[in-house]
C-alpha cells in the first residue's frame, strides 16, 4: 500500500478500536481496515449511532437500531429469524424501502476466536442488485455494516435517477 492509499489517522483510529476489542492485532486485520476504509464513501447518507441484538434459546431473536439520516435520529425494533435477521428488519422499517436480502454470506478473516467476521450482503432493490460487505468483531454488527453500506448504494443509485429523469424532462 502506498501512502495516499489511506488517511493514517482513520486507519489508527480503527487499528486502537480493533486492539481494544481483540487484544492482538495481524497483518490481516490491518490489511482488511485499509481495504474497507478504500470502500467507505466520502458522505454517508445513512450512519449507524446505536445496535442492541437478543438472540438466544428460548427467546425470540430481536434487535434495536438507531440511524441518523435526513438530519434526525430514527429508532426502530423489530424481530427475526436470528439477531442478524432482525437488525436487517429493523433497519429496512427504518428506511421505509423496498428491499430484499437476496443473498448473505457469512465468513472469517483471521484465525481462532480473534479472527473478523466478514459478512457479505446482496440487496434486490428496484430491479438492481446491490451489494455490500462488512467487517467486525461481532456478526451481527458485520452484518448491519454490510447493510448500510448498501443502503447508502441505493440512496446514490435514487439520487443518480433523478437527476437523469430531470434531464430528461428538460430535454
Amino acid at each position: 500500500y502506498k501512502e495516499n492509499d489511506y488517511d493514517l489517522d482513520t486507519l489508527y483510529q480503527g487499528f486502537l478500536a480493533l486492539a481494544d476489542k481483540k487484544g492482538q492485532v495481524f497483518d490481516y486485520d490491518l490489511e482488511a481496515l485499509v481495504f474497507f476504509e478504500q470502500q467507505k464513501p466520502e458522505e454517508e447518507f445513512y450512519n449507524l449511532t446505536y445496535l442492541h441484538a437478543n438472540s438466544g434459546r428460548g427467546i425470540i431473536p430481536s434487535a434495536t437500531v438507531k440511524m441518523a439520516f435526513n438530519g434526525e435520529e430514527h429508532t426502530a425494533t423489530a424481530t427475526g429469524n436470528g439477531p442478524v435477521d432482525a437488525a436487517f428488519n429493523a433497519m429496512i422499517n427504518l428506511t421505509e424501502l423496498d428491499v430484499t436480502i437476496a443473498d448473505f454470506n457469512l465468513s472469517s478473516k483471521g484465525h481462532g476466536a480473534d479472527a473478523l467476521a466478514q459478512v457479505s450482503v446482496v440487496v434486490n432493490y428496484k430491479g438492481r442488485r446491490f451489494h455490500g460487505i462488512g467487517l467486525a468483531t461481532d456478526i451481527v454488527e458485520a452484518g448491519v455494516k454490510a447493510l448500510i453500506y448498501v443502503l447508502n448504494n441505493t440512496h446514490v443509485a435514487d439520487q443518480i435517477d433523478e437527476i437523469k429523469q430531470e434531464k430528461i424532462a428538460g430535454i
